[in-house]
């Protein structure tokens, strides 16, 4: 059985999970964009501790196989499956295995968002996003779109 592992406190690293393992130059692109801070101002700038799952138990697993790993039946309140500690994960795919602008899938784990995944930049947007998220200051749905043009521009 494919496991993930949950969050144990209050401030979860960022959660990466590899589902893509046929591009090895893809895959070290993307690490090596989500290891760009995102830059508050001159003198300040956030970079997150990212978790990253590289089991290829998890080639080519969608984010509704994610989802149902990380929220295990029976371990919340009245039976319902317990929260994983996460606001979003992000799945190193094989569409962002993009040497010039890697991407990630950024998919929400509130079962009742509307827009549940959508593509970002591995630069940057992972650690604006989980900062953001795990601070309650926005939304998910608030980042969609917000890197269309230039992942529009890689393709």
């Amino acid at each position: 059985m494919r496991t993930l592992p949950r969050a144990e406190d209050d401030w979860p690293p960022i959660l990466v999970i590899r589902t893509d393992f046929r591009d090895e130059e893809g895959w070290r692109a993307v690490r090596a964009a989500l290891d760009v801070p995102w830059v508050l101002d001159e003198d300040d700038s956030v970079k997150e501790e990212i978790l990253f799952v590289e089991d290829p138990a998890w080639a080519d697993a969608g984010p509704a196989e994610i989802l149902d790993a990380l929220t295990a039946p029976g371990e919340g309140e009245g039976g319902e499956p317990a929260e994983c500690g996460w606001r979003v994960v992000f799945l190193a795919d094989r569409a962002g295995m993009d040497h010039e602008k890697p991407s990630l899938l950024a998919v929400s784990t509130d079962p009742d968002e509307e827009t549940p995944s959508f593509r970002v930049l591995a630069r940057v947007t992972p650690h604006e996003m989980h900062c953001n998220l795990t601070l309650a200051n926005m939304d998910f749905f608030e980042f969609e779109g917000w890197d269309v043009e230039e992942l529009a521009e890689s393709s």
